[in-house]
């Protein structure tokens, strides 16, 4: 298994929808066979530029591991989410 860092903005509009996005990652994470290693929530912050007409976001950071094939699956599944306005997956090294 490898570590990865995941960052991802979400819509601030309803602070249910980032609690549930954040769950949602976490849970996900879990599903394909990963551990949450750490969630580091950053908060609300004003975007570099507007996103999907949004000018702020809340920032937040999951640490895991998961096997490299499973982690198009949690991609394919961040991008389906419209609360969630960015992402990336980066892999750590070892």
């Amino acid at each position: 298994m490898n570590k990865y860092e995941l960052m991802f903005i979400v819509n601030v509009a309803d602070e249910e929808k980032i609690k549930a996005a954040v769950q949602l990652v976490q849970d996900t994470v879990k599903r394909i066979g990963g551990t949450v290693d750490k969630v580091d929530e950053w908060g609300k912050r004003t975007l570099a530029y507007e996103v999907k007409k949004q000018r702020e976001g809340y920032y937040v950071v999951v640490n895991f591991q998961a096997d490299p094939a499973q982690i198009t699956e949690l991609d394919r599944i961040i991008k389906i989410r419209e609360e969630i306005i960015r992402h990336i997956i980066i892999k750590l090294e070892d």
